[in-house]
Formats: C-alpha cells, structure tokens, sequence
C-alpha cells in the first residue's frame, strides 16, 4: 500500500513539474524571424523588423478601434523584405518610423497578423555605448 500511495505521488510530482516546465517554455518556443522568413512559412513567429515609413502617427488610436493599425516593417538587415502588419491591442508611446519591433503573429492572406497585445518597442538608445565623460585633466597655470 505505502509503494502504491508512493508510486502515485511520484507520478503526480512528475506530471505537476513537466506541466510547469513547458508552460515556462511554452513563449519561448516561437521563433524570431525577419520579414523574409514569416512570408516563406507557416506557423507563429515573433516577427523582428524595422517600421517602414508611411506608419500612422496616431497608431495608439487606431489600434484600439476594430480595424487595427496596418504599417509596413522591413528587415533589419535587407531594405528590400517588406511585410504588412494588422495589429489591434495596446501600441506602445515609442512606436515610430524607424523603430525596431517585435510582435508575435502569424501570417493571414499575405498579411501578418499580430496577436492582440504582443507588440513591443525597442528603444536604440538603451542598446548604444554610453559616452564616456572627458577624463582630461585640467592643467591650471
């Protein structure tokens, strides 16, 4: 009885850890992709990218509505790799012409879809080189 009662909570424990585990993963698991990639396959994809020009200005009042906000991003690295995006959720403040992205999506009838409230900004200025002060001493005659 006390190897079976045993068995049992070995079991549970096991099952209770592997479930916590891969609902730990579970978001890490899609992968990062320009442009390029999310046209060429399917599935769901964190899509990496630049905001092209021509993104409203005003995109934090659309996206609220039930039409969403459509801008175009390009690759990081190849101009040329455009995607339209349709978003409807929160817009961060930061969003801009020029800014990197990241939303997760899939792609729908040649257009990425993003998930509602999965848009994120990158801030450039927190990824730069901090000036480094002038360490000059002054000579004073």
């Amino acid at each position: 009885m006390k190897r079976a009662r045993f068995a049992i909570a070995l079991s549970l424990a096991a099952l209770l850890g592997g479930a916590m585990v891969w609902l730990a993963i579970g978001g890490s698991l899609e992968t990062y992709a320009g442009p390029a990639a999310v046209k060429l396959n399917g599935g769901t994809y964190r899509l990496n990218a630049i905001v092209s020009a021509g993104a409203p200005a005003n995109a934090a009042a659309q996206a609220v509505s039930a039409e969403g906000v459509r801008f175009t991003v390009r690759d990081k690295d190849d101009a040329g790799r455009t995607v339209q995006v349709l978003y409807r959720g929160i817009v961060p403040d930061t969003f801009q012409v020029g800014r990197e992205i990241v939303v997760t999506g899939a792609m729908e009838g040649g257009v990425f879809v993003g998930k509602r409230d999965t848009l994120l900004t990158k801030c450039p200025s927190k990824f730069q080189g901090k000036a480094s002060p002038d360490t000059t001493p002054t000579v004073i005659q």
